[in-house]
């Protein structure tokens, strides 16, 4: 365990934790990679989710290219990350000193791309659980007005790391409970997807929901992790736990409802998807009702 290193900056005048504490060479690079992969994968799952659509019923359709949006964007976002990362640290021949040549870096751009991508994702769940068109604009809009609520209540809070922590805090508990709204919220749109989805499908809501609450509650962890102190450790670990949640919330998210779609598509005897799952019991079943 590396030891905390000394402060190298005014705590009220920096954003982040990032800019208080100098890192060790493999702290560093560490960082590096993980932001390096968090938006390589992004990037590489734009081409999936588009051919993925080309396989599904034209009213699921939406759902992967909403995912191919989401890459798109995160993966710009997590980009900039890195850059900022890479410019923000200067080697001095021991540690790596972070405002390298004035550089500060921040994690408001995460924030920023939660802004544009959470919206999203929580559409594609009444979407891709094909719920009737006014129940799915009801049910999309009261899950995003507390998901955007949660998001700039924690921006602003999490600028209250690096001084007083009652900041960070008081407003980590007002964005949770933004946070809990939202789960109620996406619970009730599970609800009615159980409800609506095939019987051989009922399965695949309920999974979903644990997986969402497993992956999701993942952020809360990352935003009170610089309460255990300013150390590289630290730094690096909530780097790790938000591209950890970043891939899972978004990425294996949206594998998860496109498989979902495909299912569901090759039910309501939708050729392509048939053929796509032909090697499953399901894809034979379907694609024999088909008439393949």
């Amino acid at each position: 365990m590396v030891p905390a290193s000394p402060m190298l900056a005014d705590p009220d005048l920096v954003g982040n934790i990032e800019n208080l504490v100098a890192l060790t060479s493999g702290q560093y690079t560490l960082g590096s990679l993980i932001l390096m992969v968090s938006y390589g994968a992004h990037f590489a799952f734009i081409v999936y989710f588009l051919m993925t659509s080309l396989t599904l019923a034209p009213r699921y359709r939406i759902v992967p290219i909403l995912s191919a949006i989401v890459m798109a964007s995160a993966g710009l976002s997590l980009l900039r990350e890195f850059s900022l990362w890479e410019a923000s640290y200067a080697f001095d021949g021991a540690l790596f000193q972070p405002l390298a040549e004035g550089n500060v870096f921040t994690n408001a751009f995460r924030y920023g791309n939660w802004t544009i991508t959470v919206p999203i994702l929580l559409t594609q769940l009444p979407i891709a659980f094909a719920l009737a068109r006014p129940e799915l604009h009801k049910r999309a809009a009261r899950m995003i007005v507390p998901a955007v609520l949660m998001i700039w209540t924690g921006l602003y809070g999490q600028f209250g790391e690096t001084a007083d922590l009652s900041r960070l805090n008081l407003w980590g508990v007002i964005s949770t409970l933004f946070f809990v709204w939202m789960l109620v919220e996406v619970r009730g749109v599970i609800g009615a997807a159980i409800r609506n989805s095939p019987v051989s499908l009922a399965a695949w809501p309920k999974n979903i929901w644990w997986y969402f609450l497993a992956t999701w509650g993942i952020y809360p962890i990352a935003y009170a992790l610089p309460q255990l102190g300013l150390t590289g450790d630290i730094v690096v670990g909530r780097q790790l736990l938000f591209s950890i949640a970043d891939i899972s919330t978004k990425l294996v998210y949206g594998i998860l409802l496109s498989r979902y779609v495909l299912r569901r598509s090759a039910l309501e005897g939708y050729a392509p998807a048939a053929e796509a799952l032909e090697t499953s019991p399901l894809g034979a079943s379907a694609a024999s009702a088909c008439g393949d």
